[in-house]
């Protein structure tokens, strides 16, 4: 109890001491409030646009109607309420803010209202809703709120955070916008397709709004510096706990990677790497005993900054060759263990530079990254492995912004072609962002998340502009579609009608080579009119029954009747089709003589099987039906004109289909998945999934920049991948699949 009271002293006495240097400027506190209503306001604000337009586009390419209107209604709720919304989730916020600074809890967190009480569907739904929020938030802010919670708890007298929430907490944030979005007339599943929206948008706004503030209560003097404790084995904690915001649930990869080093035995414990990521400018700081520490550990990194801004001291790496270390194409840190500059490494280090050598080997031996891109990632060999010996976290933590760049950088290589050479957009990117690393980099993260940034904004734009071409193509196969059902349909709609039926043989000719033609022409352009094409379907009734025989004289005075306007209609659906005269003459000519047949077969009894232009249905036996190819090779899809593409191709559907809707042997590939196969010049082609038809799931692949489209059927590309002439480039992350075959080595009992 009496630790308790010290604590408590201490920090009042804290507080005043701040109050009373805070002089004109206000409270650190009332600084952090009107920071963060004005920012997340801000923030909030700049959302909304670019999911606007995301909604309208996600409408356009709907393919129900009810999910039409939802992305319609979510739009206009954006679009038109979107300063009323702004202006109820600052008021909301400031209110929440203010009521964790007083501790007081929200009504949902009211003992009284107990979570286990039961919840109308609505409500859960939202309280889901804003517990995702929440979570995306600190998801992306892990190392920001690290250092502001513990700030924030001092200020408001509450260090560990105990009697409730942090006022600038992630679910501080949620609760005030699901509250804005309850004052909307609007239904749950807009309010909630918003927030999923805005998931995608706020958390990385957020992150640079806690940055900012943790800069300031830095300079205030609020604990500029925080002490870093162990995880304990066992232990509880959460991802404040642990240095550098590891990811929960993913182990210690770091840690696995040592002991397998070992032979399986225990190492040295791993000292604490310290990262400080509340620091300004995510700066790190590292105390590794059993490392390099004091004057040896800033004579280190000063050595490895030397040699990655390609400052070589010859008579330290007299055994290397400068020249490798700038190509990128070999892998230097296994010949940089065994030079003069390893000498003051302690064992962890030591060991942190075997394993990241060792994951180059991987990176720099990797066939899906072309040679070219290869060279200029190898070019970061010594920058990460800085990063490495700074932050053991690199290893297990995902969304580490050296290694997400890493990722990204090989993914966006797979589509990059030899054939563009070094002076194409992506190439000159790359380069560029990697020698930045190279000249900026010294212990701040800050350089690898503006590269990422860079590199995403980049390939973003990149995207946009392929899919316009993208589009175009899937327009052509599209269109050939339509052309093809309607001629798939057209043929069963005259087979229907012929089967069974005693023809002469010129109708069934007629039928099946000008008619079946003037149906699918008719259905291919429909657009919801059907009268054309139901007339059409009436005139070939009327023709088939006009030259049954006429044994009723009814049927015979019919015929007459009908004759003027069934001619009438066959001349015009000819002239239509373009017929030559000369074709049209002979055709009505031989009808003629079948009409007389017709009539003649009632009048007179003629011996069956004698001579006339009907042929008994018995022996045509069944005509094939004509059905969908089995099977497409690869088509090259024609490239088009810029005129002719001005046409409106953002409403073509991208479709993610499984095999049971294309059919059963088709291949499950998503959207945005790599092929590579061998074109008949030997030449080896890479190819991105772009899209899939809807009607007969025809896969549509192009080059990275939505060009050189090519199309294949779903049975055709599974027998393909079957054979092996076409492979499937996995999706697995760079340092993913390094990492895992690095330990797949060491459980072997590799070197």
């Amino acid at each position: 109890m009496n630790t308790a009271r010290t604590n408590v002293t201490e920090i009042r006495q804290f507080s005043r001491e701040r109050k009373q240097s805070a002089g004109a400027n206000g409270q650190p506190l009332d600084d952090c409030r009107e920071i963060s209503v004005l920012k997340l306001a801000q923030a909030m604000a700049e959302s909304l646009p670019p999911i606007i337009a995301r909604l309208l586009t996600l409408a356009e390419k709907s393919m129900g109607l009810e999910m039409y209107h939802l992305y319609m209604d979510t739009m206009e709720l954006a679009r038109d309420h979107g300063a009323e919304l702004v202006a109820d989730f600052r008021t909301q916020y400031l209110q929440g803010f203010n009521r964790a600074c007083r501790h007081e809890a929200r009504l949902d967190h009211d003992p009284a209202h107990p979570h286990l009480s039961l919840m109308e569907p609505d409500d859960l739904e939202q309280s889901l809703a804003e517990e995702t929020l929440a979570n995306a938030i600190f998801n992306a802010c892990s190392e920001e709120l690290f250092g502001l919670d513990k700030r924030m708890g001092l200020l408001i007298n509450d260090p560990d955070l105990s009697l409730g929430e942090s006022p600038l907490g992630p679910e501080v944030i949620g609760a005030a916008l699901m509250h804005a979005l309850a004052r909307r007339e609007a239904s749950i599943k807009v309010r909630l397709l918003l927030v999923s929206q805005l998931n995608k948008h706020l958390p990385a706004r957020v992150r640079d709004i806690y940055r900012e503030i943790n800069e300031r209560l830095i300079k205030r003097g609020v604990l500029p510096t925080i002490r870093v404790g162990l995880r304990r084995s066992g232990g509880g904690a959460g991802p404040a706990a642990t240095a550098g915001g590891s990811e929960a649930g993913q182990g210690d990869i770091f840690d696995t990677l040592r002991r397998l080093m070992s032979g399986g035995a225990t190492p040295a414990p791993a000292a604490p790497t310290i990262v400080a990521p509340s620091m300004p400018g995510g700066t790190m700081a590292a105390a590794v005993p059993g490392g390099v520490g004091g004057g040896q550990a800033s004579a280190f990194m000063q050595a490895l900054n030397r040699l990655q801004r390609g400052q070589f001291d010859t008579e330290v790496l007299h055994d290397l060759d400068p020249a490798s270390f700038v190509s990128g194409q070999v892998n230097v840190l296994h010949g940089l263990r065994h030079s003069g500059v390893a000498n003051v490494m302690g064992p962890m280090d030591t060991m942190t530079l075997d394993i990241v050598a060792m994951v180059f080997d991987y990176v720099l031996d990797d066939n899906r990254i072309p040679d070219a891109i290869k060279a200029l990632i190898g070019r970061l060999q010594i920058p990460v492995l800085k990063v490495a010996m700074l932050d053991k976290s690199f290893f297990s933590h995902k969304q580490h912004p050296a290694r997400q760049l890493l990722d990204t950088l090989a993914t966006a290589a797979i589509g990059w072609d030899a054939s563009e050479g070094h002076d194409s957009g992506l190439y000159r990117k790359v380069d560029e962002l990697v020698q930045g690393i190279l000249n900026r980099f010294d212990d701040k993260l800050d350089v690898f998340a503006e590269a990422l940034a860079d590199l995403e904004h980049y390939l973003a734009e990149e995207a946009r502009a392929a899919s316009r071409q993208v589009g175009r193509s899937a327009r052509i196969i599209r269109q050939q579609e339509e052309i093809d059902l309607a001629r798939i349909i057209a043929h069963e709609e005259v087979q229907s009608r012929v089967l069974g039926q005693a023809l002469p043989e010129v109708i069934r000719a007629f039928l099946a080579d000008y008619w079946e033609k003037r149906l699918a022409s008719l259905h291919a352009r429909r657009e919801g009119d059907d009268s054309s094409w139901n007339a059409a379907i009436d005139t070939m009734s009327d023709l088939i029954w006009s030259v049954s025989p006429k044994f009723d004289p009814d049927d015979r005075k019919r015929l007459v009747e009908k004759l003027p306007s069934l001619l009438k209609r066959l001349d015009t659906g000819l002239t239509e089709l373009g017929v030559a005269d000369a074709e049209r003459d002979l055709f009505f000519t031989r009808l003629v003589h079948c009409h007389a047949q017709a009539i003649k077969a009632s009048l007179a009894d003629e011996e069956p099987g004698a001579a006339d232009p009907f042929v008994d249905p018995a022996v045509i036996g069944d005509v094939p039906v004509l059905d969908e190819p089995v099977d497409f090779k690869p088509v090259a899809v024609p490239d088009v004109e810029e005129a002719s593409a001005q046409e409106a191709v953002a409403d073509l559907p991208l479709l993610d289909l499984p095999p049971a809707a294309v059919g059963s042997e088709a291949p499950l590939l998503k959207r945005g998945s790599w092929i590579e196969f061998t074109q008949d010049d030997g030449v080896l082609v890479r190819a991105k999934l772009t899209w899939v038809s809807p009607r007969r799931g025809i896969y549509l692949f192009t080059n990275r920049h939505g060009q050189r489209a090519i199309s294949i059927g779903a049975n055709g590309l599974a027998a393909k991948l079957q054979s092996g002439e076409v492979r499937i480039i996995d999706d697995v992350p760079l340092l993913d699949r390094a990492v895992n075959r690095l330990m797949e080595r060491l459980g072997q009992g590799g070197h």
